[in-house]
């Protein structure tokens, strides 16, 4: 299911009126769900000079994709709840899991736009914000839970650390005023993506485990000499 965030970023992304053309460096991630055609921006939603191009004619299609994605998210976390370790660390990933949800929820329903620092709806600029932060927030906090608790399988580990280090630099660089050379878009993406591709490694691991019962030994349980 989080594969098809791609998709529908690729074809909202290709729906952009042409001559001009979606920026995977330039524009923002959820420049794509803003219901506004808003033409030649000044400004980023954090106030920094800017110039971009925002005019999503599928909007709708990107909002909803938020919105869906994070309920079946949310679904499949607690569907997967009762195999986590009985232990603090362990029950608070579920929850940790439906703020993320709930990010993602509010990230489709209220869809950002730069035009709401002149004179936009204020509900928007408030709860689009919010929800992005609680994405970006929980999916960092997720993944650090994880690689602890599952230090035992270094594979797994190593890949969930490496897309934690991934993650924080894209935050800083987000919060940079060069943003690292990479361009504002391309540092939220960097921030941002490495938990998607987290999830669909994951999702992967599961769906490959050769036997069902052995997931307790090998991707969601900590072994009982390791607690």
């Amino acid at each position: 299911m989080t594969i098809s965030y791609y998709v529908v970023e690729l074809i909202v992304a290709a729906r952009w009126p042409e001559p001009h053309t979606y920026s995977w460096s330039q524009n923002m991630i959820s420049d794509l769900g803003v219901p506004e055609c808003l033409g030649e921006t000044g400004r980023y939603g954090d106030g920094t000079l800017s110039s971009r191009y925002i005019c999503s004619p599928w909007h709708t299609l990107m909002s909803a994709e938020f919105v869906l994605l994070g309920i079946l998210l949310f679904a499949a976390a607690i569907l997967l709840s009762p195999m986590l370790p009985k232990i603090p660390l362990g029950k608070a990933l579920p929850y940790l899991a439906a703020i993320n949800c709930l990010g993602m929820v509010l990230v489709g329903t209220f869809p950002g736009s730069s035009g709401e620092i002149t004179g936009g709806s204020h509900v928007r600029a408030v709860l689009h914000p919010l929800g992005a932060y609680l994405e970006l927030l929980s999916g960092i906090a997720i993944m650090a839970i994880v690689a602890h608790l599952y230090r035992s399988h270094r594979t797994y580990t190593a890949i969930t650390l490496a897309l934690l280090a991934v993650s924080i630099v894209g935050v800083v660089a987000a919060l940079t005023s060069s943003h690292l050379g990479l361009g504002p878009g391309a540092a939220e993406r960097v921030a941002i993506d490495p938990f998607v591709w987290w999830r669909i490694i994951t999702g992967v691991a599961l769906l490959v485990a050769p036997v069902r019962p052995a997931l307790s030994r090998s991707v969601l349980t900590v072994p009982p000499n390791r607690t």
